[in-house]
């Protein structure tokens, strides 16, 4: 047993009173109860109090292979395991506790869902299709994506429904799908309800090779499509309805030779950058309107967003602040620009070293706030303020991998605890986070950890 010193407390002898000592002394109840409450203190002390509840503790985990996928999200841990004969025995699991909700088959070899926690569904892809791409210079690529969507209910795992088409967006009552021809060129796009997937909207897409969101909030208000020339359309969300078609300028796609279009969505507008080798035309577009606002030129393949005010534009040499009505540069930093992602109002900034330094910048100003830190954010979702950071610790002994909270108000980095499972266990980054529990798939198992 540790032994605390406690020190000495020195009372002020005061001189007894002349005549006879009273039975009632005021001045020795006084001493006893000075004595008193030391001496409980020091029991209370030795006795040693209850240990604190460590801040990162593993809580329960599940058996899983290489061959196997999961998800965490805050209504459930899902875990895909494979079976072997194109179906997979899916298995949702309480986030705190481990105890299985529901266990079902799935057809398909399924490793991935598509977001809907909004809706509270599982909206899985199957019928894996995969289309060729030629390009205008002749150079061929691929893509591959669903062919049909299932939709279950999270909580229970019942069988909603099945349509044609991939998930685009969803909402809290609605789920935006699209079809692609063999040539993976949208040919349509409708609107289901969340719930029963019947048919709310559904329009032709005029085989276009981008198809893009807006949102306001969480909420999806607007549909982009661009077909390969540059004829854009903006669709409402809720009904369809055409706002706005137009032919934006436009570069057909020569991959061989560096040349590109692509299309964004920031703020209140459609960004195009158009690429060649030497560099970029930016150019801003109202959503609503299409009407042009600006144009820019950047360096080549510059990474363009939304950061709260105003936009970020990374070129992976300097990060810059452009004001969205007039494209004018508001500030600039130079080196930050790997990563960038707005979390709880602040833009969350990477090096380009591994691991990378992640640091917050005021949006308005461009400067730091705080010091920030060093590892890799398991989700971007703010939890009690703050994003988790995974950071690999070497020395002596096992690998481990320290858990490190990131605040999002100071910018500063506060170590909260280590994984407890050696680092060399872990089957590289597949880690995720919903909330306060991070889970990461390990050798034979996913283990959920508390955190904070």
């Amino acid at each position: 047993m540790a032994v605390i010193d406690l020190g000495e407390y020195n009372v002020p002898i005061e001189p007894e009173p002349p005549g006879p000592k009273s039975e009632f002394n005021p001045r020795s109840v006084r001493r006893m109860l000075l004595a008193g409450i030391v001496l409980a203190c020091a029991l209370l002390i030795g006795s040693g109090a209850p240990p604190a509840m460590p801040l990162v503790r593993d809580i329960w985990s599940a058996p899983i292979t290489d061959q196997d996928s999961m998800t965490i999200r805050t209504d459930g841990v899902f875990v895909f395991r494979s079976t072997g004969i194109n179906q997979v025995d899916l298995t949702a699991y309480e986030p705190a506790t481990g105890d299985v909700l529901w266990s079902r088959s799935s057809e398909g070899n399924v490793n991935w869902t598509y977001q809907g926690e909004e809706a509270g569904l599982l909206l899985i892809p199957g019928d894996e299709k995969f289309s060729n791409i030629e390009y205008d210079d002749g150079s061929f690529g691929q893509i591959s994506y669903g062919g049909t969507t299932t939709a279950l209910d999270a909580r229970t795992g019942e069988r909603l429904w099945k349509a044609t088409g991939e998930v685009q967006a969803a909402a809290s009552a609605s789920v935006l799908l699209a079809e692609r021809n063999t040539d993976g060129n949208f040919v349509s796009v409708w609107l289901a309800d969340a719930r029963t997937g019947a048919e709310i909207w559904r329009r032709p897409a005029g085989e276009a090779l981008h198809l893009i969101i807006k949102n306001e909030g969480p909420a999806p208000v607007l549909v982009v499509l661009a077909d390969p020339t540059g004829r854009t359309t903006v669709l409402r969300y809720a009904d369809g309805s055409v706002i706005r078609e137009k032919q934006l300028p436009w570069t057909p796609a020569q991959p061989v030779s560096g040349v590109d279009t692509y299309l964004t969505v920031a703020d209140d507008l459609v960004m195009v950058s158009r690429n060649d080798p030497a560099k970029a035309r930016l150019a801003a577009y109202r959503t609503g309107s299409l009407e042009r606002l600006w144009e820019i030129e950047a360096p080549s393949y510059s990474y363009l967003m939304e950061c709260g005010p105003i936009l970020c534009l990374a070129d992976g040499m300097t990060l810059q602040g452009l004001d969205p009505l007039t494209g004018r540069k508001v500030w600039e930093r130079a080196g930050e620009s790997s990563g960038l992602m707005l979390v709880g109002g602040y833009i969350l900034a990477s090096s380009n070293t591994d691991p990378p330094a992640q640091f917050l910048v005021d949006p308005a100003t461009g400067e730091q706030i705080g010091a920030g830190g060093v590892g890799w954010p398991v989700r971007y979702e703010p939890f009690n303020g703050s994003i988790v950071l995974l950071h690999r610790i070497y020395g002596e002994g096992p690998l481990r991998d320290a858990v490190d909270h990131l605040d999002l108000t100071t910018g500063e980095v506060t170590r909260v605890g280590q994984l407890e499972s050696s680092a060399d266990q872990v089957e590289g980054s597949r880690c995720d986070a919903a909330g306060r529990y991070l889970a990461c798939q390990r050798t034979g198992e996913v283990v959920i950890t508390s955190i904070g």
